[in-house]
């Protein structure tokens, strides 16, 4: 079982910042979940929102003009370019307006990749139109697919035509992804062995409770958390 932290060290440190992925790795993490946002001139930076605190969009401002703290894709993989990334590429199918569009905002992260050949990533999304993107501009790189009880229920809207009726398994399955990251408290022991036997690693966010983690830590292949200082020693 991999441990990653959440945003860097959601719990411990200032969220999505070059200082929390320090703590985060300083701490025995696997790896580092993080979010993309693309800026007004095309710049992936990470963070949370699609809008800063005072309401206004990423997507409309350039990189100058957001707060220092915010850091690039770029600056962070230099920080640990040997540290696996989740890389949560956030859109907004009930509000397109608050991102750019899934083709180019992979697009843009893809081209920093590139500067990065030998960073392990897995790109995330609730949005499975950025996953089908990605497969279609670098099927080399692992996908997994996000759920939610809210994009679960909207799955049209989230996840795109075709799995209605479809079991959360055999519908991340059939996306081809390399995994299925779920809310830890909206799986069962019983979908985890499903998408174990179609292949799917399982990872789950974002667990801080000490006994869940205990208790599902056995059962997946990763575990995202805010609290990497507190669970990196229980690894074996």
């Amino acid at each position: 079982m991999r441990l990653y932290g959440h945003r860097g060290a959601g719990g411990e440190c200032a969220e999505n910042t070059l200082d929390g992925f320090r703590h985060a790795i300083a701490h025995g993490v696997d790896g580092i979940e993080t979010d993309i946002a693309l800026t007004a001139d095309f710049v992936p930076v990470l963070h949370h929102d699609a809008e800063l605190p005072d309401g206004r969009l990423i997507r409309s401002l350039r990189r100058a003009e957001l707060p220092p703290e915010i850091p690039t894709l770029e600056e962070a993989l230099a920080v640990a370019p040997d540290t696996e990334w989740l890389l949560e590429i956030k859109t907004y199918p009930p509000k397109p307006e608050k991102s750019h569009p899934p083709a180019l905002v992979v697009e843009k992260t893809l081209a920093v990749l590139k500067n990065f050949p030998a960073s392990p990533v897995v790109i995330m999304a609730f949005d499975w139109a950025v996953l089908r993107e990605l497969a279609a501009q670098a099927p080399g790189i692992r996908r997994a697919c996000l759920t939610s009880p809210r994009t679960a229920l909207h799955r049209g809207l989230w996840w795109g035509p075709g799995f209605a009726g479809r079991k959360t398994p055999a519908a991340v399955a059939a996306t081809g992804a390399y995994a299925w990251s779920a809310y830890h408290d909206s799986i069962t022991p019983k979908q985890i062995a499903q998408a174990h036997a179609l292949g799917l690693k399982v990872f789950l966010w974002t667990v801080n409770d000490g006994q869940k983690f205990g208790r599902l830590a056995p059962l997946v292949d990763g575990i995202i958390t805010d609290f990497p200082a507190r669970f990196g020693a229980k690894l074996p």
